[in-house]
């Protein structure tokens, strides 16, 4: 999938000068927050390799790319809402960052809470758990992919029509 002009997790920032920057080089989010945020944007591109390298999970809990692509695949990641950020800074080992993340499946939307558990290991930062909420059906303030026919350009400014692309 090819990059997006504008960053997915909202930042209002380009895409390259923003989570880009991390996906290319895992490992090098220097707060929980930058973490969690190029996480949503790797899950929105897909980028399920990124996930995977950016957890440590207990044993019990463990996902493989795999895993995560196919509890992911009909899912497209609409907005990104930063609730809550403790301590997780560049000095700091541990963090946690609450967040609300809106989402489509098929026709119905919902909206994923959670408060995300990050530490950080040899100076990298890692998601190694979280508590969340799902919660389908939600309201959605109206946004341009809500409104995205097949026949129109896809929101990842590729150029192709939605339904060649990411739809």
């Amino acid at each position: 999938m090819p990059a997006p002009k504008n960053c997915p997790c909202d930042s209002a920032f380009p895409y390259e000068l923003c989570c880009g920057m991390y996906h290319g080089n895992p490992g090098t989010a220097p707060t929980a927050e930058a973490l969690m945020r190029s996480r949503y944007s790797a899950f929105a591109l897909k980028n399920f390799a990124y996930i995977n390298a950016t957890q440590k999970l207990s044993a019990e809990t463990m996902q493989s790319v795999d895993d995560i692509a196919q509890s992911n695949e009909y899912t497209q990641w609409l907005k990104l809402e930063v609730i809550n950020t403790e301590q997780g800074l560049n000095n700091d080992t541990r963090g946690v960052v609450e967040f609300c993340a809106h989402f489509k499946e098929g026709k119905h939307t919902g909206r994923l809470s959670e408060r995300s558990l990050f530490e950080k290991t040899d100076g990298c930062w890692y998601y190694v758990a979280g508590e969340h909420e799902v919660q389908g059906n939600t309201p959605l303030k109206k946004s341009a992919l809500m409104n995205l026919g097949r026949n129109d350009p896809c929101f990842c400014d590729s150029g192709k029509k939605y339904k060649k692309c990411c739809g």
